[in-house]
């Protein structure tokens, strides 16, 4: 039994050669007129034809397989650049914005500032404390630049408070908000005189207004120029709020004319002190 199996191939393979010798021998004698292919070459290449179409294919397939993953590289290299640039762009155009912004208002105050008779520095604000008991902000000007305590500070909108603290390079401000403030004020329709205190908050009040005085909502309040420390004609809010209230006195409530959220440039105002042995002199 083994020795057949063992030579069934060698068999097999003698008889797969005489087809073949039978086919080529075959073949010679049947090409058509005219035809320079046998029918021995016709067989192989119609049993064949597949297979260089099946190699083209896969050749041509791997080819845009290959463009396609170098066309799709290139489309997310250019989709990242384009990314980066619109961030790039938006970056810049917001900077640009802000510099408008910026721009405007320190025109603004340079504006503002051109208008007051005495000598004015512009500081930046580093710090804003108005969530606390004492009401304040600090600038990034001190003694250097020449701003001196009870120099007011102010912006294009109104008056701010006074400078209580400096250092060499930064000083620190009192704002009108502050319960411990006070600033002698005017209503400009009637001229009548009164102090502004701080409510502790983000309002004010006015203080030694008598009962019988003029006084309705939307009136104007500017500084009296009376306390020795704010000039005259400085805007310090508009009033929102009047009570007879128990005494001789009105209460009056007012609205900054300053948003103290939102304070980013001052200006600090050089005024003249008073001489203290001036104001404590006794003829």
């Amino acid at each position: 039994m083994q020795v057949v199996i063992e030579r069934r191939p060698t068999l097999l393979l003698i008889v797969v050669l005489g087809l073949l010798f039978v086919l080529m021998t075959f073949s010679r004698s049947t090409r058509y007129i005219g035809e320079t292919r046998t029918m021995f070459e016709r067989t192989v290449m119609t049993v064949f034809s597949p297979v260089p179409k099946a190699v083209n294919w896969a050749g041509q397939s791997t080819a845009d397989m290959y463009h396609g993953y170098l066309d799709m590289r290139r489309s997310v290299a250019e989709n990242l650049e384009l990314h980066h640039q619109v961030l790039q762009l938006t970056e810049e155009n917001l900077r640009l914005r802000q510099s408008q912004g910026d721009l405007a208002r320190m025109r603004s105050l340079l504006s503002y500032s051109e208008e007051l008779p005495t000598p004015t520095i512009m500081a930046q604000v580093v710090m804003l404390d108005t969530s606390s008991r004492f009401k304040s902000i600090i600038i990034n000007c001190g003694t250097e630049a020449g701003v001196e305590v009870n120099d007011p500070v102010v912006n294009a909108n109104g008056l701010l408070g006074r400078i209580v603290l400096t250092t060499h390079d930064m000083a620190k401000v009192q704002l009108i908000t502050d319960s411990n403030s006070a600033v002698g004020c005017l209503i400009e329709r009637t001229r009548r005189q009164g102090v502004v205190h701080g409510d502790g908050s983000s309002a004010a009040q006015m203080a030694d207004i008598p009962v019988l005085a003029d006084v309705v909502v939307g009136d104007v309040v500017s500084t009296a120029g009376i306390d020795g420390i704010y000039p005259k004609g400085i805007p310090v809010g508009r009033v929102i709020r009047t009570d007879q209230g128990k005494s001789l006195f009105k209460a009056v409530w007012l609205l900054p004319a300053v948003d103290f959220s939102s304070i980013e440039s001052v200006i600090v105002l050089h005024t003249k002190k008073i001489a203290p042995e001036v104001v404590r002199y006794t003829p």
